[in-house]
């Protein structure tokens, strides 16, 4: 990893970081294809965690824990639960509607699956490499950025978020402008677990607010299916 190209090294990074989402969804898809199954998110993410270790590992020379694979000064708190509540609320006009629709397709995941896919792989998997990868890459810029309040977003910070962000335009096909909700929301949880990894050194946090923003999520959905059965139910009866 060469500090010293600065601004020049930017384009390398997003080139490395997008040619290892683009193999990893094409691996996945290849996958599916030969064995007759729909996208499996857990083929797609484990070949983006193999190949950003393996960059990482690559361009450290095996020095792993200058990309966050440490715990830093990275403490528990309490206080990080707090990262499920924004996409818990946002979830919140699906418990106040009236109907609920069970999700379809690649969203069609018993909770089983969603712990195992969303909660857990998928955290690990993209932070590796947008916190991990690209962010640490960019480190020698973060005196660049700006300041939101008492929190300061550094241009590695944001690249990392913003490139995460990007990684959900693959759900434009299927939601159209439902989509941009997503990319604004998936861009702050960037530059909040990028502050954290920023500030302890660690992918750590990173990892445990990622994760808690989709169990918030998982959450409301849950929530509002299970409303709607209820209400269902009652109609069935009164009919």
């Amino acid at each position: 990893m060469n500090e010293s190209w600065g601004v020049l090294w930017i384009p390398w990074v997003l080139f490395l970081a997008g040619a290892i989402a683009v193999l990893s969804l094409g691996v996945a898809r290849l996958w599916a294809r030969r064995h007759d199954r729909p996208v499996n998110s857990l083929v797609t993410h484990g070949v983006m965690a193999a190949l950003s270790l393996a960059a990482m590992a690559g361009l450290s020379q095996g020095e792993l824990a200058a990309f966050g694979l440490a715990v830093g000064t990275f403490r528990w708190s309490f206080l990080l639960l707090i990262w499920a509540v924004p996409t818990f609320v946002l979830g919140l006009p699906q418990l106040l509607g009236r109907r609920h629709r069970a999700p379809e397709g690649p969203f069609s995941l018993s909770p089983g699956q969603t712990i195992l896919r969303v909660w857990l792989v998928a955290s690990v998997a993209e932070e590796l490499l947008t916190r991990g990868l690209i962010q640490t890459s960019l480190a020698s810029l973060s005196e660049v950025g700006f300041s939101v309040g008492a929190h300061f977003v550094s241009l590695p910070v944001l690249a990392g978020a913003a490139a995460f962000s990007a990684m959900h335009l693959v759900l434009v096909k299927r939601m159209g402008v439902r989509t941009f909700p997503i990319l604004v929301v998936t861009l702050f949880l960037g530059c909040v677990a990028g502050i954290y990894r920023e500030a302890t050194g660690s992918l750590v946090p990173a990892v445990l607010v990622h994760g808690l923003f989709n169990i918030g999520g998982s959450l409301a959905s849950w929530t509002a299916a299970a409303l709607g059965s209820r209400r269902h139910g009652r109609r069935k009866e009164e009919g």
